[in-house]
């Protein structure tokens, strides 16, 4: 005969089915709303653009009201991050003008250079003078001249012939604009040409950073033997923009003369202030803002003049006006000094949308929940992983693409309102049993 299950297996198999639900519960109760994340192939991490959908269900002025959750309910690692650049423009290499130079015999050793250049300051003739006859340790330096970048060089890329020998040598940069004062870089690089067993390991570049100086001098440390260089190629990387804004107009009110307020209805990160009229005006602007009806304004873009004139064939308008902070705030007031139409003119509000990431941890699919007043998105050490997954992968690694499907209602207006307090009333709960327990054990000693 079995014997019936223990008063404490009971609470166990009842606190193991409660805990996800318990967890779906919560994700159902304290969040307005959810957007199922599709993904298109399996990573370590994704990636994805905030809709405007997203920031009009957001609540608190930092977006902490937003989470990514499993399958499971369970918060995963999430991070937000301002918008970057767009895709990254691929390098490009040029072969420049290099002069082999020999090597004194250690870094302390006299080295004078007489260089003769052309009215452009390109280099036609260098002399190496100061150093002793066989005193050099042979040829393995070089005077690179970078006078024919229009951008910061970024890495060098170095040639040399094959040989049967191995290549295994540190090098060391200086930098120079006149040939004459010369300071050193901390970029330094081990170039390698080594074969075993039909494997070849080849490193010919030296990683600059961003370096600007017209002339660059290499030479290997005291310890690494010279390579006899055939060629030198600079490499560039195009500067990267920012991808072009989205502009929210607002319709406005008037509230005084030359007065106008403005209500935002979503917490976009607005950087940039325009303003919208159908017909033509010049005026002199400010706009302030504010989160709340009993706050201060605040100025965000200075004295700007606005104006926006017809002509024969084409309209002139004024440029968009940056704020002097990035603000997420809800009220907007704009004065102007010799506004003339019956109506307010539109505010238009620019911004860049942010990139949320999210750590591929749980059980997909994975779930973003936005608009919460009673809990906000859990720390996480997410750019320290992607740090690390970035020096596995290579620079060129992100993230994979995610996107949003159809928003799915949670708990609505109600999540915006914050949850009760039962701290109290369980005090007194946890007090009043544990009154009943001391008073039914005297009970039982007493009967005793």
């Amino acid at each position: 005969m079995t014997s019936p299950p223990s008063i404490s297996r009971l609470w166990l198999a009842a606190l193991l089915c409660w805990t996800p639900l318990a967890l779906a519960g919560g994700l159902a109760t304290a969040w307005q709303q959810a957007w199922p994340i599709i993904v298109d192939a399996g990573a370590p991490a994704y990636r994805l653009t905030l809709p405007p959908e997203v920031y009009a269900t957001l609540h608190t002025p930092a977006l902490a009201d937003l989470q990514v959750f499993d399958s499971r309910g369970r918060a995963v690692p999430t991070l937000l991050r301002p918008s970057g650049p767009a895709e990254a423009a691929e390098e490009q290499r040029q072969a420049v003008p290099w002069f082999p130079l020999p090597l004194p015999a250690s870094s302390e050793a006299r080295w004078e250079l007489i260089a003769e250049t052309d009215p452009d300051g390109r280099l036609r003739r260098v002399e190496s003078r100061g150093v002793q006859p066989g005193s050099e340790r042979g040829d393995g330096a070089a005077l690179v001249d970078l006078g024919g970048m229009a951008t910061p060089v970024t890495a060098l890329e170095l040639e040399w012939e094959p040989d049967e020998r191995p290549v295994d040598s540190r090098y060391r940069v200086e930098a120079s604009d006149d040939l004459e004062g010369w300071r050193r870089l901390p970029a330094r690089g081990r170039l390698l040409d080594i074969a075993h067993e039909g494997e070849q390991l080849v490193r010919r570049r030296l990683e600059l950073g961003a370096v600007s100086a017209r002339y660059l001098r290499l030479r290997p440390d005291d310890d690494s033997p010279p390579i006899p260089l055939s060629g030198v190629a600079a490499v560039t990387r195009p500067p990267l923009a920012l991808p072009d804004p989205e502009w929210r107009v607002l319709a406005g009110t008037l509230r005084g003369e030359q007065t106008f307020h403005y209500r935002l209805t979503q917490r976009l990160p607005v950087t940039l202030a325009d303003v919208e009229s159908a017909a033509a005006y010049a005026s002199q602007w400010r706009l302030y803002s504010r989160e709340h009806d009993d706050d201060a304004w605040r100025l965000r873009a200075a004295p700007w003049t606005g104006y926006r004139l017809a002509g024969d064939d084409e309209v002139l308008r004024s440029a968009p006006q940056a704020l002097r902070a990035l603000s997420r705030d809800r009220q907007w007031r704009l004065v102007g000094t010799s506004w003339s139409a019956e109506a307010p003119p539109g505010l238009r509000l620019g911004y860049h949308p942010e990139q949320l990431l999210f750590l591929a941890e749980g059980e997909p699919p994975w779930r973003l929940a936005a608009g919460s007043a009673r809990e906000s998105r859990r720390p996480a050490p997410v750019e320290a992983v992607l740090t690390s997954l970035v020096e596995r992968h290579g620079t060129g690694w992100q993230p994979a693409a995610a996107r949003l499907g159809e928003a799915q209602p949670l708990a609505g207006e109600a999540a915006l309102r914050p949850a009760r307090d039962w701290t109290q009333w369980l005090l007194w709960g946890v007090l009043i049993l544990g009154a009943g327990l001391v008073g039914g054990l005297a009970l039982r000693l007493l009967r005793s």
